[in-house]
């Protein structure tokens, strides 16, 4: 074989495979018109929940097999050590919070997968004096979500932690 033989086959496999994913269905094909607005409703519920400390509706949107990684950087694995990290957060016996959600930015992957960002803020206080806000947290949410059975359900949670809280998540661009 001379030397444009062997570039000619995988030049042809290239172009054989960009043919063959552009017959493959669309993503729009795939995704159910309001696996968005489920999404969006899923995290009014968690803010709901976690402003009046229902866990059980919180954490009834979790697959048995999540992971979470909190603000600080510890990981939970499973659904049950999730839950516990949200009864530590819910029940301290000397702080409380408030708790704000901005509105979430939903990417629909395909017709099962789906990324969640939302912002947060919870400012912590002591329940024997609400006015003396002891510690300022705000961050960003990323939630992965997975539709099982026809029900979205959060697989992996990321929390980080960002400088300020923000209403609406805006793309930037580095200069």
């Amino acid at each position: 074989m001379g030397t444009k033989g062997k570039y000619l086959l995988p030049v042809f496999l290239v172009i054989w495979i960009s043919c063959e994913q552009n017959n493959s269905p669309t993503l729009h094909s795939q995704v159910a018109p309001n696996d968005s607005l489920v999404l969006a409703k899923m995290i009014r519920i968690r803010k709901e929940a976690m402003i009046t400390k229902d866990i059980p509706t919180a954490m009834s949107q979790f697959s048995e097999d999540a992971t979470w990684i909190n603000s600080q950087g510890y990981y939970f694995e499973g659904k049950a050590e999730v839950s516990k990290f949200h009864d530590m957060l819910s029940g301290n016996d000397s702080l409380d919070y408030y708790y704000e959600a901005g509105k979430p930015k939903i990417r629909v992957l395909d017709s099962k997968n789906a990324i969640v960002y939302y912002s947060w803020k919870m400012f912590w206080y002591k329940k024997k004096v609400p006015s003396d806000t002891t510690f300022r947290e705000v961050g960003l949410m990323t939630l992965n979500a997975h539709k099982q059975k026809d029900r979205w359900l959060w697989k992996a949670v990321t929390n980080q932690h960002t400088p300020w809280f923000y209403h609406e998540i805006e793309p930037v661009t580095a200069e």
